[in-house]
C-alpha cells in the first residue's frame, strides 16, 4: 500500500524543525520563541491592549497575560494604563526590549537565510505567496463560520 504524505504532515514537520532552530538562536539573548512572537508583535502594533495582542498572537488571553508578565519582569515590556479607557492597560516595549529584539531580528535573520538556503529566491519568494493566501483563506472563513 502506497503512503501519500499528507501536506498537513510536511508542514507540522517543517513547524518542529522551526520552532527548534528559533528556541537554538534566541537562547544566547535570553529568549524563548514565544516570547520573540511575543516581543515583535509588541513592537510593530504598540501600544496595544493584552486581548488585542492574543488575537494578533492567537493565544489565549491566560497564556498572553503569562508571556506579558514574564516579559515585564525582564525590563523588555511595559504597561500603562490607557488614557481613553481606564480599565485597559497598554503594552509597549521599552528600550531594552527594544536593544534585545533588535539582536534577535538579527540573529533570526541569519537563521532564515541558512533555514531557506535549499531554495532559490524565486522559490522562496512563490512558497511565502502560498503560505499567506493559505492564512489568509484559512482565516476567512473563520471569521465568516464564527
Amino acid at each position: 500500500m502506497a503512503i501519500n504524505t499528507r501536506g498537513f504532515f510536511y508542514i507540522q514537520q517543517v513547524e518542529q524543525l522551526v520552532q527548534q532552530r528559533l528556541e537554538e538562536v534566541l537562547a544566547p539573548h535570553g529568549m524563548t520563541a514565544g516570547q520573540y512572537l511575543v516581543m515583535s508583535l509588541v513592537a510593530h502594533h504598540e501600544p496595544l491592549s493584552s486581548a488585542e495582542l492574543s488575537r494578533l498572537a492567537r493565544k489565549t488571553a491566560q497564556s498572553m497575560g503569562e508571556f506579558v508578565k514574564t516579559l515585564e519582569y525582564k525590563g523588555w515590556l511595559e504597561r500603562r494604563d490607557d488614557p481613553n479607557n481606564r480599565r485597559v492597560l497598554l503594552i509597549s516595549t521599552t528600550p531594552e526590549g527594544r536593544a534585545v529584539l533588535m539582536r534577535c531580528e538579527a540573529a533570526v535573520d541569519q537563521t532564515e537565510r541558512d533555514f531557506f538556503s535549499c531554495l532559490q529566491p524565486e522559490e522562496l519568494a512563490t512558497l511565502r505567496h502560498a503560505l499567506s493566501r493559505i492564512r489568509n483563506a484559512v482565516q476567512q472563513r473563520q471569521q465568516q463560520e464564527g
